[in-house]
């Protein structure tokens, strides 16, 4: 790109001379004083090498030159005011949409009702389920604005903030006849058969909590992983809002795990530096989570 020639105030002043007829007048309509209006005019000459006006005739004649340049010139302030326009609606346009990165785990519900509010609200949420490390990735590169996750009881360091939104309850999920028959299901029984992880990259806390059986079967689409517990290819630990047991010949079991630490925090995370606009938002999440979600 060559190097411009001009200012926007130069090429301001030239205009408003143009249409007064007289720098005075011009002047007045750019709320500036003769004197700058005429300095503003010649060093528009200086910089072009020519000259744009006749400053011996009243009122003022267009050389030429300037008659070229007037008419350019007027185009060229139509597109600055349009680009200003723009430039101010700009943050506008920023908060209007969102990205929201989130946990296979998550309630639909929740997320569901949460696009629903900042929608009345003008604002797009768009969704990725993704994660906890391509999560916290995304939230780093700038790709997703907030995150929401399983708490993994962990420090996170200066990189990111939190706050609990609400808990989910996990169950153990299979298709009728999976186990032998007897109640509750001993975990002997859970360890030694398949076990379907709806995560490829379990973070050692999430392992920990989620892990049971010695053998396990990946299935991150959780469509698919529905269709194979169905099949009774595996027993699975699931979120009790996904109903598990609404699909055919699949079952909710009571397990020798009882209740007793089934109930597992979910977190918001989000880059350093929200405002309280940004700070209101995460405590209608909080709200949000609590009336959607249904153990």
């Amino acid at each position: 790109m060559g190097k411009i020639g001009f200012s926007l105030a130069q090429i301001e002043a030239f205009a408003s001379v143009c249409e007064t007829g007289n720098l005075t007048q011009a002047a007045k309509r750019l709320g500036k004083d003769r004197t700058t209006v005429s300095e503003l005019i010649e060093n528009l000459e200086l910089d072009l090498g020519y000259s744009l006006c006749d400053r011996r005739t009243r009122p003022l004649q267009l050389t030429e030159a300037g008659q070229r340049l007037y008419r350019q010139a007027r185009l060229f302030l139509q597109e600055a005011e349009a680009l200003s326009l723009l430039a101010q609606h700009i943050p506008q346009q920023v908060r209007q949409k969102l990205t929201l990165c989130y946990d296979p785990f998550t309630p639909r519900a929740f997320l569901t009702e949460l696009a629903m509010f900042l929608g009345q609200r003008g604002i797009q949420l768009n969704l990725l389920m993704m994660e906890r490390g391509e999560g916290e990735q995304a939230l780093a590169d700038d790709v997703a604005d907030i995150g929401v996750y399983q708490a993994i009881n962990r420090s996170i360091g200066e990189k990111f903030k939190w706050r609990a939104l609400g808990a989910i309850e996990l169950a153990v999920y299979a298709r009728e006849g999976f186990f032998p028959v007897g109640s509750p299901v001993t975990l002997l029984s859970l360890a030694s058969s398949t076990q379907l992880i709806p995560f490829y990259d379990l973070p050692e806390p999430m392992a920990k909590r989620l892990q049971i059986a010695d053998r396990i079967q990946v299935v991150n689409e959780p469509a698919l992983l529905q269709t194979l517990l169905t099949a009774g290819l595996g027993w699975a630990f699931l979120p009790t809002h996904l109903k598990m047991q609404h699909l055919p010949q699949v079952e909710r079991l009571d397990t020798e795990l009882g209740k007793q630490g089934l109930m597992h925090p979910m977190v918001a995370l989000w880059k350093p530096g929200a405002n309280s606009e940004w700070l209101s938002l995460i405590e209608s999440m909080q709200q949000i989570f609590d009336g959607s979600v249904v153990a």
